[in-house]
């Protein structure tokens, strides 16, 4: 490789040290346009954007240096990398496997292919690798770590915990390995251990705070205290966490909660909340704050000793306007009603965030799936599904109504709710709002189901009008799908056998 590209490299890896990230990006550009055409040029390329976290151009000189030179597998490994960053998953699989062909003692090899697998949800396979990295590297983190995430998400997290304890006690400061841990316990419900290690989210997937210039609180005395709660990760999670703040205003303290502006309305009717914000204001007189899913640990609660639902709620003449308007304009013969049945097949796939992108891709499922659910006799299909996933109604011609035009927040979405019999959806804050309400709501989950569904259960302490129907393996929609049809026919023979009670 010339000298000339090495310095360059060195100047270019200066300036990102330095945080002048644009002035690196001009250097390099400029730089590869005179690129020596051999292969070790073409890899430090690919390794500078790499660095620079430009996936599609590392994977473009990654490609280039393996034209002229095939038997490379530590660029085949840089390859995979790189679409695994970009999204690319199939590509990442391919070329890891080609570079444990070329070099299978490699421990990294495997473990990050096991990565890759799991993000696809093959994690049988993801298993396999992950062991075989551990045999190859004794004590190697990522490798534990990684049979520990396999088994979790195969639904055995009780054998994941030694694999987690071992990982900790190699690297007890390492958050991926103290947070996986945490959901392993919460997915067994060993609810103290697992608030407790969850608080390692923020050194491993959330960004604390820095705006907040009081105390975090932690448990003490909140007597004549002014504190501020506030949202942290999705929407469901606070729907879910909501219900505890009226617990803070019982121990005397004066609360306001910080929330996006789409669930401001439906909060604000919420007893125990003194006030509803979407942006802090510098004037607040706070003295202390504490993000939602911090609170149960704060407090000592479980499930099964949370506040009880419904505690969200909808005005009643809103019900019946808003609802009733939506059953009228649903029902084609009311001489002859049928059940009102909403659908919401896909979740928000957050594409700035590659890994939650990779989880909702294993959570959502396409709305021909649902298909079976057509076949039954007596139901009417609404849609609540926001997004570009509502235009495979379009596309399928599945006969489902769409419902959603002219809702602008979750208020809306919570009073056209009360038109529906029944909501069926995947895992998204659908189910957190329709549970919280206490309407009727069954959600088909994903194999790898989220810590607060447990591994086994069809029903939820946290929304005692749920009921959950699971994948029995990764991406094996139709089983669920094919117990709610059956399920649903039976509903629709006792809802009309109800009717004709009524009518004699």
């Amino acid at each position: 490789m010339p000298n000339s590209f090495r310095v360059l490299a060195q100047d270019i890896l200066a300036l990102a040290d330095a945080g002048d990230v644009s002035a690196a990006f001009e250097k390099l550009n400029e730089g590869v346009q005179t690129l020596p055409e051999e292969p070790h040029s073409a890899f430090l390329a690919g390794c500078l954007y790499e660095r620079l976290r430009d996936w599609q151009q590392a994977r473009r000189f990654y490609l280039q240096s393996l034209h002229l030179d095939v038997n490379a597998p530590r660029i085949w490994h840089r390859l995979g990398i790189v679409c695994l960053e970009g999204g690319d998953l199939d590509g990442a699989e391919r070329a890891l496997k080609v570079a444990i062909q070329q070099k299978p003692s490699e421990a990294p090899y495997y473990v990050d292919l096991s990565l890759v697998q799991a993000r696809k949800g093959v994690f049988d396979e993801a298993l396999e690798n992950a062991i075989t990295g551990d045999s190859l590297c004794a004590d190697h983190v990522p490798a534990i770590n990684n049979i520990a995430h396999a088994l979790q998400c195969l639904g055995r997290s009780e054998e994941s915990l030694p694999y987690y304890d071992r990982a900790i006690a190699l690297a007890p400061e390492n958050g991926v390995c103290r947070f996986g841990r945490a959901v392993s316990l919460l997915k067994i419900g060993n609810f103290e251990a697992g608030w407790r290690e969850y608080e390692w989210r923020w050194r491993c997937s959330q960004t604390p705070r820095t705006d907040l210039s009081v105390p975090h609180w932690e448990g003490e005395d909140l007597t004549g205290k002014t504190i501020l709660i506030h949202h942290e990760q999705g929407y469901g999670d606070t729907l879910q966490f909501i219900r505890f703040v009226p617990l803070l205003k019982a121990l005397g303290a004066t609360t306001i909660v910080q929330v996006p502006p789409t669930l401001v309305r439906l909060l604000e009717r919420m007893d125990g909340i003194d006030r509803v914000i979407s942006v802090l204001e510098s004037s607040l007189p706070l003295d202390l704050h504490c993000p939602l899913v911090g609170l149960p640990m704060r407090l000592g609660l479980t499930p099964d000793t949370a506040p009880d639902c419904p505690y969200l709620s909808v005005p009643f003449e809103e019900q019946e306007r808003v609802g009733g308007a939506l059953r009228q304009s649903v029902l084609q013969r009311p001489d002859q009603p049928e059940l009102i049945v909403g659908l919401v097949w896909n979740g928000d796939p957050r594409p700035h965030d590659s890994v939650a992108t990779q989880v909702d891709r294993r959570r959502s499922v396409s709305l021909e799936k649902l298909a079976p659910l057509m076949g039954v006799e007596g139901i009417r299909f609404v849609s609540f599904q926001l997004g570009a996933a509502k235009n495979q109604i379009a596309e399928t011609g599945l006969p489902v109504i769409d419902v959603t035009d002219g809702i602008v927040d979750f208020a809306d979405t919570a009073a056209r709710l009360y038109g529906v019999d029944l909501l069926i959806s995947v895992d998204t804050s659908m189910v957190h709002l329709a549970g919280g309400l206490g309407l009727p709501v069954w959600m088909i989950s994903r194999s790898d189901a989220c810590w607060r569904w447990g591994e086994t259960a069809s029903t939820t302490p946290w929304y005692p009008s749920m009921r959950i129907f699971r994948q029995p393996r990764s991406g094996d929609w139709e089983t669920p799908v094919a117990e709610i049809a059956g399920l649903l026919r039976q509903f629709v023979a006792l809802y009309r056998t109800n009717l004709a009670a009524e009518a004699a």
